[in-house]
């Protein structure tokens, strides 16, 4: 609950040796046989299947299909066939994403991400690069999870200190015409300068997403227009007798203490309730990001703290990951203030459950780069969060697969492993149905018809700790 301590991402544009692309997309034919199909939108396991790829497309889904002369056979028996992972809330914007975080994604079985912070203020990577990494990945240039969606830089100006309507309004315009998806939304908005930057997202195509005004209520930002609400707290933050006066007086995110203590042991379902129906009203999508609350929970866990995954992390960024949550404890490293640290977010994860069983959209996102959100393998830890919110695994499964892609309209692409959607997908070594932590298990990646076997991702992950260490030993 401290300031984000996002990847030092900056600090690492020194490292600049590139990854080798892999052979051209679609122009190999590969038979994916006797493999088990994770249906993600029924929950069921599609035994003995033959999958036929070609031209960067699934053409054939069938059991016991007849296997081309000419193509390159993987044997998938015993093994688990499922779409690609989408990110939907992660940060890639930075100099060395191409040879530090994009192989973490693809090793990971995350083929797909919508980027949260995608434009610069000046200087560093911008929409202009990142929208070139977009059309190099899906042409098959640069080894990369597609890049789904672009953000706009974030709009937070200062408390009553807006740009009025044409200010907000030729923010909009600007970030659409520099080549944005959505409008990235911030604390500090009044809901007035909202309302008109919903307008102009709307009418030029766009849409805006990202965290609330602190001043309104989920609620009030689902009937605004706002199309997805990023992390859970905001819903803690309303169901509890003292909202109004927080919402109202506040000039931060992070609730103090004994505010944060009301929010859980005060809390009243039935505003949570009433909000939940207004979502689904709406359509509004909810992007929780519980591995985020997760640092907060456990940040005085020396277990938690000694992730093996360091080693994927530069020295400058694990130090600001460590201050930050250093920071967490600080504010009350007393039983009862960890107890109440515990208890928030232990309490998003209930009402991320109540939230799925009234019907609200939820999609797969971690924030990748914020503190103990590792890039890639960061959305198995969420799916973990999912299922103890009380998803299924194949729900879970649903949020970063079929779900993201009809949020993003792209469900005739991707989302499923059916004829004629693209060829982005992972294989596993073990039911994900049966245990959630089976995605983790992966023994290849599949992006645009380009198979990575586990020799190959083991190397990209093993070229990334190198171009760490050069990076820390000052090269």
């Amino acid at each position: 609950m401290t300031r984000i301590a996002k990847f030092a991402l900056a600090a690492l544009c020194s490292i600049s040796v590139s990854l080798a692309p892999g052979s051209s997309v679609g122009q190999e034919t590969t038979a994916i046989t006797d493999v088990s199909i994770v249906d993600v939108e029924t929950g069921e396991i599609l035994p003995g299947s033959t999958v036929v790829i070609e031209g960067g497309r699934i053409v054939s889904v069938a059991e016991g299909a007849d296997v081309p002369a000419a193509a390159t056979t993987i044997d998938g028996s015993g093994r688990f066939l499922m779409p690609g992972l989408w990110d939907m809330h992660a940060h890639m914007r930075a100099d060395v994403a191409p040879t530090v975080l994009m192989p973490q994604f693809i090793a990971s079985g995350v083929t797909g991400v919508r980027e949260m912070a995608s434009d610069c203020a000046g200087g560093g990577v911008c929409l202009a690069d990142m929208l070139e990494w977009r059309e190099r990945i899906d042409a098959g240039e640069l080894p990369g999870p597609r890049i789904i969606q672009l953000s706009s830089a974030p709009i937070n100006p200062p408390f009553g200190g807006g740009a009025g309507e044409n200010g907000m309004r030729t923010l909009v315009r600007r970030a659409h015409d520099r080549g944005a998806d959505l409008i990235k939304v911030y604390y500090r908005l009044d809901p007035e300068a909202l309302g008109w930057i919903v307008d102009e997202a709307e009418a030029l195509g766009m849409y805006a997403g990202g965290h609330i005004p602190i001043r309104m209520t989920a609620a009030e930002v689902s009937e605004a227009g706002l199309r997805t609400l990023e992390h859970a707290r905001d819903f803690l933050f309303d169901c509890f007798p003292g909202s109004a006066d927080f919402r109202a007086t506040t000039t931060s995110q992070n609730p103090p203490m004994d505010v944060m203590r009301s929010m859980v042991d005060d809390h009243q379902p039935e505003v949570c309730d009433a909000t939940f129906a207004t979502f689904v009203r709406n359509g509004t999508w909810y992007v929780p990001t519980h591995v985020t609350r997760r640092m907060d929970a456990y940040a005085n866990d020396p277990d938690f703290r000694d992730d093996p995954r360091r080693i994927y992390i530069p020295a400058d960024a694990w130090d600001s990951w460590q201050a930050d949550a250093d920071g967490m404890v600080a504010l009350d490293p007393s039983p009862e203030g960890r107890r109440i640290v515990r208890g928030f977010y232990e309490k998003g994860l209930e009402l991320t459950g109540r939230a799925h069983d009234a019907g609200v959209n939820i999609l797969l996102g971690t924030d990748a780069g914020d503190t103990y959100v590792f890039p890639g393998s960061g959305a198995h830890d969420e799916l973990g969060e999912l299922v103890k919110a009380g998803l299924t695994p194949a729900e879970a499964l649903a949020t970063g697969t079929i779900n993201a892609a009809r949020f993003a309209g792209l469900e005739d692409e991707h989302g499923t492993v059916a004829v004629g959607k693209r060829a982005d997908l992972v294989l596993l070594e073990a039911n994900p149905l049966e245990d959630i932590a089976n995605t983790r298990g992966i023994a290849a990646v599949v992006l645009g018809g380009r198979v990575y076997d586990r020799v190959e991702l083991d190397a990209m992950l093993e070229g990334v700790v190198a171009r760490i260490a050069e990076y820390d030993a000052g090269g």
